[in-house]
C-alpha cells in the first residue's frame, strides 16, 4: 500500500528532467511522509543506500527506482514531448524545454588543444615510386614481377636522388609507395640502390585513410601528414605526385604546404624545378640545424 503523503504536492512540478530533479521530488515525498531514510528504506523493502542515491541524484538500479516510486504512490508516463507539455499544462506547470535541454547537457567550453610539439629534427624525405623516381605507373604481375606501362626503366630517377642527398648522410627515407601494399616491405626497399637503401627507415604501409580522404584524392597527403605528426617530425619534405590537398592539412589552412613537393607524373624528379626545390629544401634544413 503506497503511503499517503500529509502535505498537498499540487505545487510540485511533476517533470523529472534529470536524475537530480527526480531525486529531489521524491526526498520531497518522503519529507511530507514524515519518514527519515531508515523507516522509508524499511518500509519500501529497499535498501536505504539506495534510497539515498535515488534522492541524492545517483544512478540506481531501476527495480530499486519503481519500487520507491510505487511505494510513494508515484507514477512514470512516457510520452511525446508535446503529449507532455499538455499534460504538464493541465496540472497547472508549464515548462522551458531548451532549459530542460540545457540542464541535461550543459555546454561545456572545450579545452584549449595540448600544443603539438614536433621535436623530433631528424630530415625525413618521404619518397614515392611512380611518378617520382621513374615516369610511368607500375603493374604488378602474379608473379611480383614489375613493369612499368611506358615501358621504361625502374627508378630511373633514382641515381638523381643519390646526387642530391650525398652531401647529407642524415637524412632519413620513409617509402609512401603503393607498391608495400602487395609487396614485402624488404623486397621493396631492395629495389633502391644501396645508397638510398640504407637511408629507408619505414614506410606509410600501416596507415589506413578515411574513405572520405580516398574518394577526394587526398589520401596520400593524409597519410604522409598522420606519419610526420606521428613521429613529431620537424623537418620533412614529401616528394611525390599525388598529394593534392595539402593546403587542407594541418593545425591551421595552409600551414603544411611548404611540405609537399607535388610532381608532374609525366618528369617526376626529372623536372629540374623538383630538383632544385629539393635541393633548397636540403639547404635549409642543414642551415637550421646547424643555427
Amino acid at each position: 500500500m503506497p503511503l499517503a503523503s500529509s502535505t498537498p504536492t499540487s505545487k510540485l512540478s511533476p517533470l523529472a528532467a534529470d536524475l537530480p530533479t527526480l531525486g529531489r521530488l521524491v526526498r520531497r515525498f518522503r519529507l511530507q511522509c514524515e519518514l527519515d531514510l531508515l523507516d522509508a528504506a524499511d518500509y519500501l523493502y529497499v535498501d536505504v543506500a539506495e534510497l539515498s542515491g535515488i534522492e541524492d541524484g545517483l544512478s540506481v538500479g531501476t527495480e530499486a527506482l519503481f519500487k520507491v516510486l510505487a511505494g510513494f504512490g508515484l507514477e512514470m508516463l512516457v510520452m511525446k514531448r508535446d503529449d507532455a507539455s499538455h499534460a504538464l499544462e493541465a496540472v497547472g506547470h508549464t515548462v522551458d524545454w531548451y532549459e530542460v535541454m540545457e540542464r541535461r547537457w550543459p555546454r561545456r567550453e572545450r579545452p584549449a588543444p595540448s600544443p603539438l610539439v614536433m621535436d623530433n629534427a631528424t630530415p625525413t624525405l618521404f619518397v614515392d615510386f611512380d611518378g617520382t623516381l621513374h615516369v610511368g605507373n607500375a603493374y604488378i604481375g602474379e608473379d611480383e614481377e614489375i613493369t612499368l606501362d611506358t615501358a621504361r626503366p625502374l627508378l630511373e630517377f633514382a641515381p638523381l636522388l643519390v646526387e642530391l642527398l650525398a652531401p647529407y648522410p642524415d637524412v632519413e627515407i620513409v617509402l609512401t609507395t603503393s607498391w608495400v601494399r602487395r609487396l614485402p616491405e624488404a623486397r621493396v626497399i631492395d629495389y633502391l640502390p644501396p645508397e638510398l637503401r640504407q637511408r629507408v627507415v619505414g614506410t606509410t604501409r600501416g596507415i589506413i585513410p578515411r574513405l572520405s580522404y580516398v574518394l577526394d584524392g587526398t589520401e596520400r597527403t593524409h597519410v604522409i601528414t598522420s606519419y610526420a605528426y606521428g613521429k613529431r617530425l620537424k623537418h620533412w619534405l614529401a616528394i611525390d605526385d599525388a598529394v593534392r590537398g595539402a593546403e587542407r592539412f594541418g593545425r591551421e589552412f595552409g600551414e603544411l604546404v611548404e611540405h609537399f613537393l607535388l610532381l608532374d607524373s609525366a618528369r617526376g624528379i626529372g623536372d629540374a624545378d623538383a630538383q632544385q626545390r629539393i635541393r633548397q629544401w636540403l639547404a635549409d634544413v642543414h642551415h637550421d640545424r646547424r643555427f
